[in-house]
């Protein structure tokens, strides 16, 4: 207490016990004076308002923030209880105390924070407020959520993968925390992230390289979090290619002549998956592998045989075999050996023209010569076919004929028949003329889709000989003739139009259309381009707190066809773009795929954060506050 010289009484930090009666007397030689003043203290117990009713749900790995507003007189002092029984308050804590009080913050009005929410912080958390006058308490539960994962398509599969090429094994799982995938090997061991053999992608697919008979087996996926594990099993399967000689499956017999002290060399290329091993069989069982050198016959590694100033005595038959883990094929070739050469000759007329006709088509090739000339019939496309070899539809006997099945309008052309020896060259044609309009050989089942931005790619694909003409008409019924470049817009010689960087102008009707002497055909193809705006599926939050000197990222994932542009614009006004590569402006860090970070937060760092996405359709933002405290 304290009196001035003007008489006022002045009582600092009233308590109740300064309540009552008090009298102010004024004496002099005159005599007295005095007045009687009744004081009154107002008190009020400490009161939590608006206390939560209701559980509180917060994400794995989320914000927990829990409001604890409390009014009396005096001010009451605020504490929070956790879990656990350790106490909380809003004097800053000291450096030895327990790692799990410093991740927690009260702010002055009593409000807990806590960022990175795990399963250790759920529980009942009890708030206190209290004064000399009385006390008020308010407990909430926190229920931290989280999802088990869950593997997209986790049925059993099967995956075949030809021997020796890379295996991939896609197994993407959701669930909150995100999960951990795991792979296990058929021997029921973990497999190493990086090696030599396998490899773990970020997304969990698993490739296994240059696969191997022994990688065959189940292959278990595990995706793991908290909250549970998933499992997907695929089986790999090996696949072996029986081996092919020369392009020919299982036997195949040839008729080779030569003339005597000349060198012959007789090919057998073998193909399969794994890579045949390939061996020839002389008379007597005389088995030479590839490669193999003699004095006089050589074996080379790709399995051709080479035999230097061949005898007569090497008129003889021969084998040759492929074998690998799927199976083998034969080759044999009779050899004869001559003393004298006679140029190749037909048989048959020089040229012919034939009439497209259905069912099974013959093109006769008669040669002759000394020795034996090599026959090779070359197709339209240019093609070439030796005796003995089936390529589609195309058959080249090992009489010379070439025999065609179920031939359209894209077979018509000239054929050539080419006889080949040592003594000289002759030449056969046959035109395969059509008395049909042309074909379009591709059809259209359905609308095509692209998305915006990408290349177009319509086939329209109509042979013949003479070529047919061919026109395309666009939407916007613009015509163009085959071969034809204008703009974006080429026809090429095969009939397909290309539309470059289509935009959603390209969409709509296009039509192609084929003309010879016999009538014409016409193919429409209806296209949709796709494209919609941006639309941020992980943004900052409204607020986002932070500790000085504690990056804070605030994301910014947007979801766009064709892809968004993101730029941040920061309190200051000034924005920032987001690039292909991470960028780096003073304390701002810029990551690909659009997140900001503040690398090293302090309260000059405080404003609004503005993240827009935007591209030709549309564009789509998020704000956020940032309070450093």
């Amino acid at each position: 207490m304290k009196v001035f010289g003007n008489g006022t009484l002045t009582i600092t930090s009233v308590t109740e016990k300064d309540e009552g009666d008090y009298l102010c007397v004024a004496r002099n030689k005159m005599g007295d004076d005095y007045v009687l003043l009744k004081v009154n203290v107002m008190t009020k117990a400490a009161k939590i308002d608006h206390k939560s009713l209701s559980d509180h749900k917060v994400s794995y790995g989320g914000e927990l923030k829990v409001d604890c507003i409390a009014s009396g007189l005096p001010n009451p002092e605020i504490t929070w209880s956790l879990p656990d029984g350790t106490m909380v308050n809003s004097i800053p804590q000291s450096d030895n105390s327990g790692l799990r009080t410093k991740r927690y913050v009260m702010f002055d009005n009593g409000t807990l924070y806590l960022n990175e929410v795990g399963m250790r912080e759920e529980g009942d958390y009890t708030c206190y407020a209290e004064n000399e006058i009385g006390k008020d308490e308010m407990k909430v539960h926190i229920k931290v959520v989280v999802d088990a994962p869950i593997i997209r398509n986790s049925a059993y599969s099967v995956v075949k993968v030809p021997y020796g090429e890379t295996a991939v094994l896609n197994c993407s799982a959701k669930g909150e925390p995100t999960p951990t995938i795991t792979w296990t090997s058929p021997a029921h061991r973990a497999i190493v992230p990086v090696s030599d053999k396998y490899q773990i992608a970020n997304d969990g697919t698993l490739h296994i390289h240059k696969i191997q008979r022994f990688d065959v087996g189940n292959y278990t996926c595990s995706a793991r979090n908290v909250a549970g594990i998933d499992k997907k099993v695929v089986h790999v399967q090996v696949l072996v290619a029986t081996p092919l000689i020369n392009g020919i499956e299982s036997s195949g017999i040839i008729r080779k002549t030569v003339v005597k002290d000349q060198r012959v060399l007789l090919d057998c290329k073998a193909n399969g998956s794994p890579l045949p091993r390939i061996m020839w069989v002389f008379p007597n069982n005389i088995v030479l592998p590839a490669p193999y050198y003699g004095s006089r016959i050589t074996v080379h590694r790709n399995g051709t045989l080479d035999i230097h100033a061949v005898r007569i005595s090497d008129s003889v038959a021969l084998l040759c075999i492929a074998r690998n883990e799927g199976g083998e094929a034969k080759l044999q070739v009779q050899l004869e050996v001559i003393e004298g050469v006679e140029k190749p000759q037909l048989r048959n007329p020089p040229t012919e023209s034939i009439q497209l006709t259905n069912g099974i088509l013959t093109l006769n090739c008669s040669i002759e010569g000394k020795p034996m000339p090599e026959i090779t019939w070359i197709l339209p496309n240019g093609t070439s076919l030796l005796r003995g070899t089936t390529i589609f539809r195309f058959n080249h006997r090992l009489d010379g004929t070439l025999v065609i099945r179920d031939p359209s309008v894209s077979e018509v052309g000239r054929y050539r028949c080419v006889g080949r020896n040592s003594a000289g060259y002759v030449e056969r044609t046959v035109t395969l003329e059509s008395n049909r309009k042309p074909e379009i050989t591709n059809k259209y089942s359905s609308l095509v889709s692209i998305i915006n931005g990408e290349n177009l790619h319509l086939n329209c694909l109509s042979g013949g000989h003479p070529l047919p003409k061919l026109t395309w008409t666009l939407p916007n019924g613009v015509v163009l003739t085959r071969p034809q470049t204008t703009g974006r817009y080429s026809v090429l010689n095969n009939g397909t139009l290309t539309v470059q960087r289509t935009s959603v102008y390209d969409r709509g009707m296009y039509l192609c259309q084929t003309t010879n002497e016999h009538g014409s055909s016409s193919l429409s193809v209806s296209v949709i381009v796709i494209a919609y705006p941006p639309r941020i599926t992980k943004g900052p939050a409204p607020v986002t707190y932070s500790r000085p000197g504690v990056a804070v990222q605030l994301n910014c994932m947007p979801l766009a066809t064709p892809k968004a542009e993101v730029v941040w614009e920061m309190p200051d006004g000034l924005q920032l773009k987001v690039g292909v590569q991470p960028r780096l402006y003073g304390n701002i860090y810029l990551h690909p795929q659009g997140s900001l970070v503040i690398q090293n937060p302090s309260n000059r760092d405080n404003g609004v954060y503005k993240c827009t996405a935007k591209n030709v359709v549309g564009s789509d933002s998020r704000s956020t506050y940032v309070y450093v405290f």
